[in-house]
Formats: structure tokens, C-alpha cells, sequence
């Protein structure tokens, strides 16, 4: 697999044809080799649109076909591993924090509000189509059930929803519990 010249250049120009050239030769592949690494396919597939969307922000900055191609390779396994870590963690903390219901304590009606509304107002933020996306997510519909509604194919969902994350990470900054709770319910 080699980068051709001509889309490298026009790639780093901003051409997002040569975006798509590159985008349609390197993904299948590495999201195998996302897979690889212990992730699930929706979530290597994830993993891979963040890292392309990310890779197209920082286009000037790579110097050459050969260093894109490392640079694709590279950020996939370690967005990959960093999921995969994060996944275990979610778990970790689930199992520790379990309690049978019998032994639940009384919830905080109060915070949750609170959490809604800042939940509610994050999403308001968002623009356009990520924001339906994002809104959608939450609703519990599939990545499919929003593509078909939308009129689009699921890649473009998934690069709304990435965008959306985003910028729902810079929303959310400050309040990382309630970020990780958005994460959670919209990164299936």
C-alpha cells in the first residue's frame, strides 16, 4: 500500500478528494488492524474515523507519503491500546462499584438534574448534524437507524459523531464526570 504523490500533495492542499482516496485505501485495513489490538469492530471502526479526522487536522505538518502511512499505522494502534485501556478501566470501576440493588443508596435526584441540564446544554452547543447525531445517540437509536433517517451513509454518521466528541470534549472540559458519562452512553 502506497500513498501516490498526486493525493499526498493534494491532501495536504486540503482536497478532500484526495482525502477520500487515501480515506478508502487505508481503512478496511486498518481497522483490521485496530481489531487486532483487542477492539470490537464498531469500535476499531470508531477508532479509525477519530484518528483520520484527527490526521486531516495536522495534514500540513506531515512531510511526506511515507510519513503519513507510518503516521496512519502509528495513530491507529495507539488510539486503539487507549481504548482498549479505557474499556478495561469502564469495566474495572463497574465490577468494583456493583452493589445489589437491595443495598443501593438512596440517589441524589438533585445531581442528576443538575447533570441533565449541563448534559442538555453541551448538546445545544453542537451544530447542525452532529448535533442530531449526538441527540440521537442518546435516544439509544444505532449508528444505521441515524444514517437511514439522516439520508446518509454510516461513515458520515460516524464522522459527525467524532466531530461531535470533539467538541463535546472541549464543552466539557471542565466537568470530566460528566463528559465521561456522555462518552459512555454515545461510544457504543
Amino acid at each position: 500500500m502506497a500513498i501516490r504523490d498526486d493525493d499526498f500533495r493534494n491532501f495536504v492542499r486540503g482536497d478532500e478528494k484526495a482525502f477520500e482516496a487515501i480515506f478508502n485505501e487505508y481503512y478496511k485495513t486498518l481497522v483490521s488492524y485496530s481489531m487486532r489490538h483487542g477492539l470490537e469492530q464498531m469500535e476499531a471502526e470508531d477508532v479509525v474515523i477519530e484518528m483520520f479526522h484527527h490526521v486531516w487536522q495536522i495534514r500540513q505538518e506531515i512531510e511526506s507519503p511515507a510519513a503519513l502511512h507510518t503516521l496512519l499505522y502509528t495513530a491507529t494502534r495507539n488510539r486503539s491500546l487507549n481504548v482498549l485501556r479505557n474499556l478495561q478501566n469502564r469495566k474495572r470501576l463497574l465490577e468494583e462499584n456493583y452493589r445489589p440493588e437491595e443495598e443501593e443508596e438512596p440517589r441524589d435526584y438533585v445531581a442528576e438534574e443538575e447533570m441533565s441540564r449541563l448534559l442538555d446544554e453541551a448538546v445545544a452547543q453542537l451544530t447542525g448534524q452532529c448535533k442530531v447525531v449526538v441527540t440521537d445517540l442518546l435516544k439509544g437509536k444505532s449508528l444505521q437507524e441515524i444514517a437511514d433517517e439522516m439520508g446518509v451513509s454510516v461513515n458520515t454518521v460516524k464522522t459527525y459523531k467524532a466531530r461531535a466528541i470533539d467538541a463535546l470534549k472541549d464543552l466539557l472540559r471542565d466537568s470530566p464526570y460528566l463528559l465521561l458519562t456522555i462518552l459512555i452512553r454515545i461510544v457504543k
